[in-house]
């Protein structure tokens, strides 16, 4: 009669094995890049075993942290393709060894920790990225291309906000809404106008400027408190025709000639552009990417 208790008990054995075998991974990560605060967040929960209970704080830290490292390359490599499709993933083994936890927490049989970098300004991501700087611009920081063929002749004297026929308007910015299409945020947003000339993209920036700035702003709403901040007082405010390359290029946007002629018609509208004050609106469904 012992023997029906002891195949109770080998059977129970085998099904806990088999549970232990198929259960979901105990350390758990997740990233999200938020476009409006310019970061990646990261965050990890570590549901701890019994092995894992007998490790030192010091010791789960470090294989949390390469937990999240591991995440974060997968954010990189995603955001590099996207803005930049047709060059390699470069080195960044300088960056990932800079990188430490911002919290690291052990409570009972939990260890969770975060990890935010930032996209632009400094010892972000922005500054680690071989974009393809100021490609467009001579060395005076003019465009070398043909931005100002539509320009109007200008007066000496005139006024930054004059709007007669023949003289352009002086905008301190761009604001893009492109909230109606298929459009995502890109480490290096390129706008085009309609004959496909591209008018505006890290190639028009200087390094300095694109690492500090980023290549452009993007909020969900025109009424944003940082909008101003970003694009002045008087930007120019348009709609997208469409995104880039025919529909295909989620990352880039696409304006009217119209348009792109009243932005590049005047001198210091094209020195604001310089200076990244570009603001994109996208939907708000579009403002954070997970992974």
């Amino acid at each position: 009669m012992r023997i029906i208790p002891l195949i109770v008990a080998l059977l129970a054995l085998q099904s806990l094995s088999f549970s232990e075998n198929t259960r979901e991974p105990s350390l758990k990560s997740e990233a999200t890049v938020d476009w409006r605060q310019n970061k990646i967040l990261l965050r990890a929960l570590w549901r701890l075993g019994a092995a894992e209970r007998q490790q030192s704080n010091a010791a789960l830290r470090t294989q949390i942290r390469a937990a999240l490292l591991e995440r974060l390359s997968i954010v990189i490599e995603s955001l590099w393709r996207r803005s930049a499709p047709a060059a390699e993933i470069p080195d960044l083994s300088n960056f990932w060894s800079q990188q430490k936890l911002h919290t690291f927490q052990v409570a009972g049989n939990e260890a969770s920790a975060t990890l935010w970098v930032p996209l632009r300004g400094k010892a972000s991501l922005m500054a680690e990225l071989p974009f393809a700087f100021g490609r467009e611009l001579d060395e005076s920081g003019a465009t070398n291309s043909a931005l100002s063929e539509t320009a109007y002749d200008k007066r000496a004297d005139m006024g930054a906000y004059d709007a007669s026929p023949s003289e352009p308007l002086l905008y301190s910015g761009l604001v893009v809404d492109a909230r109606h299409l298929p459009f995502h945020a890109s480490l290096n947003t390129a706008i085009f106008s309609a004959s496909g000339r591209q008018i505006y993209g890290v190639e028009f920036l200087r390094r300095a400027t694109a690492v500090k700035r980023g290549v452009a702003g993007f909020y969900i709403s025109a009424k944003d408190s940082e909008l101003r901040q970003r694009a002045g007082v008087r930007p120019l405010k348009i709609s997208a025709l469409d995104i880039g390359a025919n529909g295909t290029n989620e990352n880039s946007l696409v304006i009217s000639e119209e348009d792109a002629a009243k932005l590049t018609a005047h001198t210091d509208s094209v020195k604001n552009l310089r200076r990244a004050r570009v603001v994109v609106l996208v939907s708000e469904d579009k403002i954070l990417d997970r992974y």
